[in-house]
């Protein structure tokens, strides 16, 4: 425990370092202040997918300087934190990542044992006209490097996380219905580390989370407008939600399948409900060094943004 509050302090120092220099030198403002929806979400999975974060595993360097970089992006939009100790952030340890290739695929296998690692999730609360609260989220890990390889994870899931801060940008210029917590997870690919941590150490009343939507591997849609769901069960409050996205245009196909889930399924765990949205074409190029912003289709991402923020507000 006083592992983890050191780290939520020497990250919010850093977070404010990194902030400060960032005002001055504009690399916030000009990220942001680009011209349409399209090129702010390709600046996000551009920024995401570079050298720097060399891939955002959980529990490395990378991960964590990709957790500071979205809570910069938080501040710089006006959104209030929601972590720990007033800050973005929600520290939790875990043990040994190990890489495994399962056929052609490579994944990460979690090991309670071993050498403890710290990650986080990164929070944020936009107010709304409702103190009942809505979620949206998306894990912002990755594979990081395995072999001298880097799995960039443009659609996996920096497609997820440029539509959350994007819509961040659009609800708070708008009260929207309800509150909005913003939750990028960390750990997802591990075994939904972040999201299991988060739902079982809330920063919020229970009682007060209605759903949660979660996005992940939503950037290689096509032009028919399909999604993906996965759903935990069904329910009236995120059954609305759904409603008003088939209205707007949206095939929803949903999968029930055990060998698939994302971070909805931790908060089903705690009887919260809600589901997942995905490209149908998810598993294309996932989990392979060629899972880059070249297949990303932003017109459909800014579409689908567009029409979450019209049901949202």
């Amino acid at each position: 425990m006083i592992l983890k509050k050191n780290l939520i302090v020497l990250l919010s120092l850093l977070f404010l370092c990194v902030s400060c220099t960032a005002e001055t030198g504009s690399t916030v403002e000009e990220a942001i202040e680009e011209s349409t929806p399209q090129a702010r979400m390709a600046g996000y999975i551009r920024e995401l997918t570079g050298e720097e974060m060399a891939g955002r595993r959980v529990g490395t360097p990378g991960e964590a300087q990709a957790a500071l970089y979205l809570a910069k992006h938080l501040r710089y939009l006006g959104v209030k934190p929601a972590g720990e100790g007033g800050t973005y952030f929600q520290a939790f340890t875990i043990g040994e990542i190990v890489p495994l290739q399962v056929e052609q695929r490579m994944t990460l296998r979690h090991y309670s044992g071993g050498k403890k690692v710290i990650s986080e999730n990164v929070l944020g609360v936009i107010p709304g006209k409702s103190e009942d609260v809505v979620i949206i989220s998306a894990h912002y890990d990755h594979l990081g490097r395995v072999n001298n390889k880097l799995y960039p994870g443009a659609n996996d899931n920096a497609s997820g996380v440029a539509l959350v801060m994007e819509l961040a940008a659009a609800l708070c210029e708008i009260s929207p219905r309800y509150t909005i917590l913003l939750a990028f997870w960390g750990g997802e690919e591990a075994g939904l580390l972040g999201s299991s941590y988060y739902a079982n150490n809330l920063t919020i009343p229970a009682e007060k989370i209605k759903c949660i939507i979660n996005l992940d591997s939503i950037g290689n849609l096509k032009t028919d407008k399909r999604l993906l769901g996965w759903k935990s069960s069904e329910d009236p409050f995120s059954g609305q939600y759904i409603n008003e996205l088939i209205k707007a245009g949206w095939e929803i196909n949903w999968e029930d399948t055990v060998r698939h889930s994302s971070d909805h399924l931790s908060f089903a765990k705690r009887g919260i409900p809600g589901f997942t949205l995905l490209s149908p074409q998810w598993l294309k190029d996932n989990h392979t060094p060629d899972d880059t912003i070249d297949i990303i289709n932003f017109r459909l991402l800014a579409e689908i943004m567009d029409d979450l923020k019209k049901i949202l507000i």
